[in-house]
């Protein structure tokens, strides 16, 4: 029959994590939160952009039933 020896040292330990690893995990934290920042940032950005093009665009049929010729620059 096999058995199992559980060592008293073995069952109590805990692995710590070290100083170095909680300081790239915290690292890491602070700029996945920025990355999401100004996504969301970009987002809003695009999202007004959008909407002011939109807004144009419904007074454009006004632009273009005048016969009048746009002023150009020679």
């Amino acid at each position: 029959m096999i058995t199992a020896v559980l060592s008293s040292a073995l069952v109590g330990r805990e692995k710590v994590p070290s100083r170095l690893s909680q300081l790239v995990n915290r690292f890491m934290s602070v700029l996945v939160e920025s990355r999401v920042r100004s996504a969301a940032r970009e987002l809003r950005r695009h999202e007004a952009f959008i909407s002011d093009l939109s807004r144009r665009q419904d007074h454009s049929a006004e632009f273009l039933d005048k016969a009048d010729l746009l002023p150009a620059k020679i």
